[in-house]
């Protein structure tokens, strides 16, 4: 039962960008990420907080032209469905910008979403044409007893063939953590999900990294129990007749949900979360308020390399960086720049252990 992409839900910050940006080919080629528009917030590309909805919209797609321009990817404006860009929906306003470029992401569409979506997406379909959709699907989705109807309802308003389809079920920050009973229920939902076998793919996404404030200042062990799950999912789905080949999807080394972070007026904490095999190890320090204090990266760093968890300096740019910031050869940087290096040793972990039978460099 072989994985055909790894999707990581991510709210579009410039970090994850970044991450995704410096990614070897030899992993991007297995990455499809899910992107958020999140509401206006501080932008930490312009280094503002953008005024109007079009430019926040604008900075989005420069990014995705800039670092993920010929690669493939689901774009959610569900989070900003009220917003109105120059009359349209937002997923018309951001996809006439990406088309005049030649990129055609996938559209993501929820079972509830409201009707300037679902008429955004038929205009662009009359306009453009699409190939395929993207149908994000939660909890509270999957055990109403009109799910059945509810799905039919939408395939028939989006007047999308099934076949082109890709399902995205949702678990968000779930309770992973009694592994087996959760895995049951979810493999009661797959046997009776409707029409399983035609849809273009499957993904069963859901985070369970904590929110920051969780996190206890030194040095963390958090178990990844979306990863835990997904495997023992995948063990049992192989003891049975089941054929759907199941993707994974995760919300990389935050927690799920949104949370809108101003700088201008509250302050991080340095810290580096590095991904291992079952766990997230993760190293918090003090906040960053004056310059000296961006030093604690300098010795986290170094912490990482002699824990035994560190996967050498050319695993991935986010570990190269790692290495080179321990040895005094680059500076620590910001936060961001510990985004963008956390996430790229995470999508390059994950990759390489999704696909290690696959030709992965």
């Amino acid at each position: 039962m072989i994985n055909t992409f790894y999707t990581p839900v991510l709210k579009s910050k410039q970090g994850e960008f970044n991450a995704l940006d410096k990614l070897d080919s030899s992993i991007k080629k297995y990455v499809v990420p899910l992107l958020e528009i999140t509401p206006m917030e501080w932008d930490h590309a312009t280094k503002e907080k953008p005024r109007t909805i079009e430019t926040h919209l604008q900075n989005f797609c420069k990014k995705v032209i800039k670092k993920w321009a010929s690669n493939n990817c689901f774009i959610d404006t569900n989070l900003i469905h009220n917003e109105s860009p120059g009359g349209d929906s937002c997923i018309e306003y951001v996809f006439k910008i990406l088309l005049d470029k030649e990129i055609k992401p996938t559209p993501v569409v929820w079972v509830s979403s409201p009707e300037n979506i679902i008429n955004g997406l038929g205009i662009i379909q009359l306009i453009y044409g699409l190939d395929e959709i993207a149908i994000r699907i939660n909890i509270d989705n999957i055990t109403s007893p009109s799910f059945d109807a509810d799905l039919n309802d939408l395939l028939q308003k989006i007047d999308m063939p099934i076949k082109s389809c890709h399902i995205i079920l949702d678990l968000n920050s779930s309770d992973f953590t009694n592994t087996a009973d959760f895995t049951e229920g979810i493999l009661n939902v797959l046997e009776t999900f409707p029409r399983l076998q035609e849809w273009k793919s499957f993904t069963v996404c859901g985070g369970s990294f904590p929110a920051t404030n969780l996190i206890k200042v030194g040095v963390n062990h958090i178990p990844r129990n979306e990863w835990k799950f997904y495997q023992e999912l995948i063990s049992k789905l192989e003891l049975t007749t089941f054929k759907r080949t199941i993707n994974y999807g995760d919300y990389g080394i935050v927690s799920p949900g949104y949370f809108e972070f101003d700088p201008t007026k509250m302050s991080r904490s340095a810290n580096i979360r590095y991904t291992h095999n079952d766990f997230w190890f993760v190293i918090k320090g003090k906040a960053l308020k004056k310059s000296a204090d961006y030093a604690q990266y300098v010795t986290q760093t170094k912490e990482i390399i002699k824990s035994g968890f560190y996967l050498g300096e050319t695993f991935s740019d986010g570990d190269t960086h790692i290495k080179n910031c321990s040895l005094g050869k680059t500076t620590p940087g910001s936060p961001t720049v510990w985004n963008w290096v956390g996430n790229n040793h995470h999508f390059t972990k994950v990759v390489r252990d999704l696909f290690a039978s696959s030709p992965v460099a």
